[in-house]
C-alpha cells in the first residue's frame, strides 16, 4: 500500500471511489424511471402545458416516486462522495474548498427541488381546478429551476474544480480534460435556462457529469 502526498492511502481512496460510483449509478437509475414515466415537467413549462403534465404524472406515481426517492439518495451519496475527494486533496486547498462550497450549495437545493416535485406527484396530480394548476405551475418552476443550479454546481462545477485540483496528482490527464468538458456542459444548462432555443441542450450535463463521476471513482478505486 502506498500513500501520495495529494490522495491519501488506498483504502480512503476505494471507499470515496464506492461512494461516488454508486451515488452516479443511482443516479441514472432514477432517470431511467423517469425517462420510462413518459413525462417531462421542463417541457411541460417550457409548452405550458402543466395541465397535460399534472394528468400524466397522476397515471405514473409510483414510478415518479420511485425516480425522485433514487435522485434524492444519488444526489446525498454523490455529494458525499465530493466532500471525501475533496477532503483528500492537499496540495490545493482553494480548490478543494470552493469544491465543498458548490457540494454545501448543491446538495440541500437538489433535494429540495425533488421533494418540491414531489409534492406536484403525490399532492396535485391531476390538477384538475384552476387554483390547482396555478399553483402547479409555479411550484414546477421552482422545482425544474432549482434542480438545472444544482445540477450545475454538483456534476458541472464540481467535477472542474477538482479536475484542476487533482491536475499532475491523482486525475489523469483525460480525466482533467473530462472535468473541464463537464464544467463546461455545467455553464451551457445555465444558459439555456433564459435562451429557450437551446434549452434541450442543457440535459447534455447529465451524461457528461455523471459520466466524470463514475470515471472518477473508478480511478480512485485503482489508487
Amino acid at each position: 500500500m502506498t500513500t501520495d502526498k495529494t490522495i491519501g492511502t488506498t483504502a480512503p481512496n476505494r471507499l470515496t471511489g464506492n461512494f461516488t460510483i454508486i451515488g452516479a449509478v443511482i443516479m441514472l437509475i432514477g432517470a431511467a424511471l423517469w425517462g420510462s414515466s413518459g413525462t417531462d415537467l421542463w417541457a411541460a413549462l417550457q409548452t405550458g402545458d402543466i395541465v397535460g403534465y399534472l394528468t400524466a404524472a397522476s397515471g405514473v406515481k409510483g414510478l415518479l416516486i420511485a425516480n425522485l426517492s433514487c435522485w434524492i439518495t444519488g444526489v446525498f451519496l454523490m455529494g458525499t462522495a465530493l466532500h471525501l475527494i475533496a477532503d483528500l486533496i492537499k496540495d490545493r486547498p482553494v480548490a478543494a474548498r470552493a469544491t465543498r462550497m458548490c457540494v454545501n450549495t448543491a446538495v440541500p437545493l437538489a433535494i429540495t427541488s425533488f421533494i418540491t416535485m414531489l409534492v406536484l406527484v403525490v399532492q396535485l396530480a391531476p390538477g384538475d381546478s384552476g387554483s390547482s394548476i396555478e399553483i402547479a405551475g409555479a411550484i414546477g418552476w421552482i422545482g425544474a429551476r432549482a434542480d438545472d443550479l444544482a445540477t450545475a454546481l454538483i456534476i458541472g462545477a464540481a467535477p472542474l474544480l477538482l479536475s484542476v485540483a487533482g491536475k499532475g496528482n491523482w486525475a489523469p490527464n483525460w480525466l482533467m480534460y473530462w472535468g473541464y468538458l463537464a464544467g463546461s456542459a455545467g455553464l451551457l444548462s445555465i444558459v439555456a435556462i433564459y435562451v429557450p432555443a437551446i434549452s434541450s441542450l442543457g440535459f447534455i450535463i447529465v451524461p457528461v457529469g455523471i459520466g466524470w463521476m463514475i470515471a472518477a471513482g473508478i480511478v480512485l478505486r485503482k489508487k
